[in-house]
Order: structure tokens, then C-alpha cells, then sequence
């Protein structure tokens, strides 16, 4: 599977209760949001209704998300998301706090002239062991040396 020679560790990141409660209190914001500026009548009210139906079932899929990390000491990443496979280093911008680890990946592409695109990974707390956590806190730590 890995087609990067030095990749050592294997992070399988859970389902996150973390992620859902997030996803469901921005959609509960926005739908707050939209009550303070429009007036409430009924296809409004049946308008919020619908998304708050839609911030369960994102808060649902958001809990669902299941993903695998193979990585190196030095930040090769390589990601697996279902059935898709992607490839490339952790970036310096990479952050994390107490909550959850945001790694941004830039894409390693095979062919002279392709500029790697980026991915966005948020990967919260309760997703991966504390033994996990530390060991992505200190590769980030050590690619911004």
C-alpha cells in the first residue's frame, strides 16, 4: 500500500463525538444567525426547520468519519480515506492545541511540472490515542525547526 519507503507509523483516527458537536453548533449558529435577520413566518419557519434536520444528519456523518495516517519522522504523510489514497508532507503552517490537530498536507505529485495541491485534515482529541496525539504534535513540532 504505501509507496513511501520510510513511512514507520500507523494513526487510525475514530470517530470523533468531537466533530459532530462542532458541525451540529455551527449549523445551529447559522440557523440563529438567519433568525435574528429575517422575520419568522412559515416557509421560514419550515426553512429552519429543514436545516436543522440537515445539522443532524452533517453531525452524524461528521461522527462517522473514519480515516488511516501512515507517517515518517520527517512528515511524509500518506492518507487513506475510504478507497482513495493520498500522498504528501506535513506543512510548517500545521497546527495543534488541546482540542484537535490541523494538518495541512501539501500533495506530492510524480510528474516534473505538477504543483501538489493541498488537504486540510482536523483530527480531533478523542479521534486518536494520547500516545497518537503526542507523536503528531512532535512531527509538527519538528518540521517547523
Amino acid at each position: 500500500m504505501s509507496s513511501l519507503s520510510a513511512l514507520r507509523y500507523k494513526i487510525t483516527v475514530n470517530p470523533s463525538y468531537y466533530a459532530g458537536i462542532v458541525v451540529f453548533l455551527l449549523y445551529c449558529l447559522a440557523i440563529l444567525l438567519a433568525l435574528f435577520v429575517t422575520p419568522l413566518t412559515l416557509i421560514s419557519s419550515i426553512l429552519y426547520l429543514l436545516l436543522f434536520l440537515i445539522a443532524f444528519i452533517a453531525a452524524k456523518y461528521a461522527v462517522r468519519q473514519v480515516a488511516e495516517l501512515l507517517l515518517s519522522e520527517s512528515g511524509l504523510v500518506e492518507r487513506k480515506l475510504g478507497d482513495k489514497d493520498y500522498a504528501g508532507q506535513i506543512s510548517e503552517a500545521s497546527f495543534y492545541n488541546r482540542f484537535f490537530i490541523f494538518l495541512i498536507l501539501k500533495e506530492m505529485k510524480s510528474g516534473l511540472f505538477d504543483k501538489g495541491e493541498k488537504q486540510f485534515v482536523l483530527i480531533y482529541r478523542d479521534a486518536i490515542s494520547v500516545a497518537d496525539y503526542r507523536l503528531l504534535a512532535r512531527i509538527i513540532n519538528s518540521g517547523r525547526n
